[in-house]
């Protein structure tokens, strides 16, 4: 008789289950804000990465492989979220330190708790992240969960369609509230429309990516067509330059949010991940098994 080899997979995992689109995906609840976080698996995405020569820049294509996983927000952080954090901790934003007459608080466009916030700066994102224990992914993590392992255009398809995104045409006066339309296959809602969101590039580099309420689906806009801003919103996104600072940490608008990211302990039954010096970048180690990252 012979006998069936069973291999066991660690699992570290602290949270819940639901279900989106009839499937079953791993969410964390963070217990300083309850923001949901969605598990994002180890995997790869084909990119086009930007080459600095002397006089000009090129792209090439380049495949990143994330080892580990990691837990992504499953909406932009809420207004509610971030009246939390303020009253937690006495934190008064940038808008409101230099008498803006916009601010989170009054935005000047109808919002409730559910909306993304809005009108903050990245310092003010900076001090909720490191209350909430978490914090802004880099540009190449967003565009890894965005696409959630499709190989369309877009994470729904090839043609642009409004029941996934709150633009310009079906938005018309300002932002909504979250998790409203469909989400992704990795369960996160709001990746393309509703409010920009800030990711890092580099280090020092801050970037938006997602585009938002007013963007327009029509190149005849002014303000152009939301997915020539949505980088994800490409069989092959493009990265941005490390050298080139595109957003500086002190711009606010009504079009503005942020999303956060979860990064945790790696235990994977003595195989070690290890990562380049550039964040962007990942190497593979021996072998990747069916793990969580413990928050």
């Amino acid at each position: 008789m012979k006998k069936a080899l069973v291999i066991l997979f660690p699992v570290i995992f602290s949270g819940s289950f639901i279900s989106v689109n009839n499937h079953v995906l791993d969410v964390w609840i963070n217990p300083v804000d309850n923001m949901k976080f969605a598990w994002v698996p180890p995997g790869r995405i084909s990119v086009e990465e930007p080459v600095e020569l002397e006089d000009s820049t090129v792209y090439k294509a380049k495949e990143i492989i994330f080892p580990n996983g990691f837990w992504l927000g499953q909406t932009e952080v809420t207004v509610k979220q971030f009246s939390k954090f303020v009253k937690k901790t006495g934190y008064v934003s940038d808008a409101e330190k230099a008498g803006d007459k916009f601010t989170w608080k009054n935005p000047g466009i109808k919002q409730s708790g559910n909306h993304p916030v809005i009108f903050v700066s990245y310092s003010d994102v900076e001090a909720y992240t490191e209350w909430a224990g978490v914090e802004i992914p880099y540009e190449s993590e967003w565009i890894y969960a965005c696409k959630a392992g499709t190989e369309t255009k877009f994470y729904w398809g090839d043609e642009f369609d409004y029941d996934y995104v709150w633009c310009r045409e079906n938005a018309v006066t300002g932002t909504k509230p979250v998790a409203k339309k469909p989400p992704n296959p990795y369960g996160l809602y709001d990746m393309v429309g509703n409010a920009w969101e800030y990711i890092r590039v580099c280090d020092s580099i801050v970037a938006l990516r997602g585009g938002s309420w007013t963007r327009c689906n029509t190149a005849k806009a002014w303000w152009g067509p939301i997915y020539s801003d949505v980088i994800a919103g490409t069989v092959k996104p493009t990265l941005s330059k490390c050298k080139e600072t595109i957003f500086q940490p002190y711009n606010r608008d009504d079009d503005r949010g942020f999303r956060c990211i979860k990064r945790g302990t790696v235990i994977t039954d003595g195989y070690k991940f290890k990562s380049n010096d550039d964040d962007r970048k990942y190497d593979l180690c021996e072998t990747i098994t069916n793990f969580r990252i413990k928050p």
